[in-house]
């Protein structure tokens, strides 16, 4: 087993350029030196040495996006070894967000609970941000607001201009 530590550095955007300083080339010739499956461990060393982590968070990113639109997709991986390339379902992915999207329920009843407003008092669920076309999320903050009807905006925009306005408030 890889320490949890590398695959989190690459699992975050913010945190991928950790995968490539010198400690973490030690910690990684460290767990291939003591790796029974030295095959996959080059693999990922591959990944690694080319500074391909922000690529491969591009590539789960459109698998992301893919699985928002159907039951499941490919995600290349061509660029570590030639033809490979990993089949994610709609199931597997609900499985890896279930605890974020449990934190979104948690957040959002919580906030409620302060504001002393019911679940069924929503009128309007608005959804914004590409994470936001998660069904799993959809279906679950759907069923937490019975009475919401969905909406949406610009999914990719909207975020972005609302930072944007948000600046011309304060700067201006």
């Amino acid at each position: 087993d890889v320490p949890s530590t590398q695959y989190s550095n690459l699992a975050c955007w913010h945190t991928i350029n950790n995968a490539y300083t010198r400690k973490a080339a030690d910690h990684f010739d460290f767990i291939r030196a003591q790796s029974a499956e030295k095959d996959k461990i080059d693999l990922l060393l591959k990944l690694v040495r080319e500074r391909s982590g922000h690529w491969l968070a591009m590539q789960v990113e459109e698998g992301k996006i893919a699985l928002s639109d159907s039951g499941e997709t490919r995600i290349d991986m061509s660029r570590i070894a030639q033809d490979l390339d990993v089949a994610v379902s709609r199931e597997q992915f609900d499985s890896a967000v279930e605890r974020l999207v449990a934190k979104v329920e948690t957040t959002v009843t919580a906030l409620l609970a302060d504001a002393g407003v019911q679940p069924d008092q929503v009128d309007t669920l608005f959804f914004t941000g590409g994470t936001s076309r998660v069904p799993l999320l959809r279906e679950r903050l759907s069923a937490l607001l019975p009475q919401a009807k969905a909406r949406e905006g610009d999914l990719f925009g909207s975020i972005g201009a609302g930072l944007a306005l948000d600046a011309a408030r304060k700067f201006s």
